[in-house]
């Protein structure tokens, strides 16, 4: 259990260094391949205003809205007051409620879509949001991980969904436009390696993992339009964005 927890608190440690939507969805992927899921997907439903971030393959979310499965997906459309933990199948679609639903877990299976478990997070004024971790096969012991592990699942879909509420993604900063945003961390870690430190070295000052390092290390190299990390440090240096 030991890198389940040290996953998760990776997970939440990146969330409070996140910028943009891309960087929602690379935290939450690398989130998902740390817990063992090959995809993620986490669904917001403003009123009729839906919302997707997701690790899935374009083809298959334009098809899934093309098609408009976002309104007969019975993990979006159960009622609200079932089990906030929901474990599907795409092998197991017999119990489907109509043809077009069993259309879609046949389509989801051919995009190689399994199986998963998706943690529904209802909230008030009509709003809903639902986070997926999803495979392409289906294992014995994955499915022991998700029973054992209902807690933890559902304490980072409701995490990730906190933070993408808070974000307001319509006044976030685009990518490229953001020299004057760096955080705290992203200007020390961009100050370290300006010294010489390498990105283990960083951790140990900073009392992060290095994985977390060189996640902030990205953002900044993107937030400064920068090639490379040298180009980023030398950017930084040269705006006085650097402790």
């Amino acid at each position: 259990m030991k890198h389940i927890k040290r996953a998760c608190d990776e997970f939440v440690d990146c969330l409070h260094a996140v910028h943009t939507e891309d960087d929602f969805r690379r935290v939450a992927e690398r989130a998902a391949h740390s817990l063992g899921f090959r995809w993620f997907a986490y669904f917001g439903q403003r009123a009729n205003d839906p919302h997707l971030i997701s690790s899935y393959p374009k083809s298959w979310t334009s098809h899934y809205f093309r098609e408009g499965y976002q309104n007969i997906d019975p993990v979006l459309q159960e009622p609200r007051n079932m089990s906030r933990v929901f474990l599907w199948d795409g092998l197991e679609a017999r119990g489907a409620k109509s043809a077009k639903e069993r259309r879609l877990f046949g389509d989801a299976l051919s995009f190689k879509i399994r199986t998963g478990v998706t943690i529904r997070i209802p909230s008030s004024q009509n709003r809903f949001a639902a986070f997926t971790l999803a495979v392409d096969e289906h294992s014995l012991g994955l499915d022991r991980f998700i029973e054992t592990s209902q807690d933890i699942l559902e304490m980072v879909g409701r995490t990730f969904h906190a933070h993408v509420n808070a974000a307001k993604f319509g006044h976030l900063i685009p990518v490229g436009q953001q020299e004057s945003a760096l955080t705290q961390r992203e200007r020390q870690c961009l100050g370290w390696i300006s010294d010489g430190k390498t990105m283990r070295d960083v951790a140990q000052l900073l009392g992060i993992k290095s994985r977390g390092v060189k996640f902030r290390l990205d953002n900044a190299r993107q937030n400064l339009a920068a090639s490379t990390l040298p180009h980023a440090v030398a950017l930084a240096l040269r705006r006085g964005l650097l402790p």
